[in-house]
């Protein structure tokens, strides 16, 4: 037996510690799923309304030669409108966790020590 190994056999790692109810890997997948398709959903749409309004200029470098000349414009403005919804929600998660959520502190839990440091006397 070298120095670094033990005797003991290695205990399988459970998952006791680690448990995430299966609703939240479902809401998570959901989410998953459904940010990509909103943020495409709204790119068409935005894409569609900035035609008509004028609000941004496209630049004659992200339009392709095809079937869909705005399919670049697509694709960035999908991947950055599926970000802000997903952070949309991961908000308002957090917000729902925090007012619903457990006390920070358990009943085990020692209170906090309002330790200020030590006075210097000159």
């Amino acid at each position: 037996m070298s120095r670094y190994n033990s005797y003991e056999e290695k205990r399988p790692v459970t998952d006791d510690k680690i448990y995430i109810h299966p609703i939240w890997r479902g809401i998570g997948f959901a989410l998953l799923i459904f940010a990509p398709i909103m943020g495409y959903a709204s790119s068409i749409l935005l894409i569609d309304l900035n035609k008509e309004y004028k609000w941004i200029p496209v630049p004659k470098d992200l339009l392709i030669s095809g079937s869909d000349p705005y399919l670049l414009i697509k694709i960035i403005i999908t991947i950055v409108v599926a970000f802000i919804i997903f952070l949309l929600f991961q908000l308002i998660t957090f917000f729902l966790y925090r007012v619903a959520g457990p006390s920070r502190y358990g009943p085990l839990d020692v209170p906090r020590v309002a330790y200020r440091g030590k006075k210097y006397k000159r």
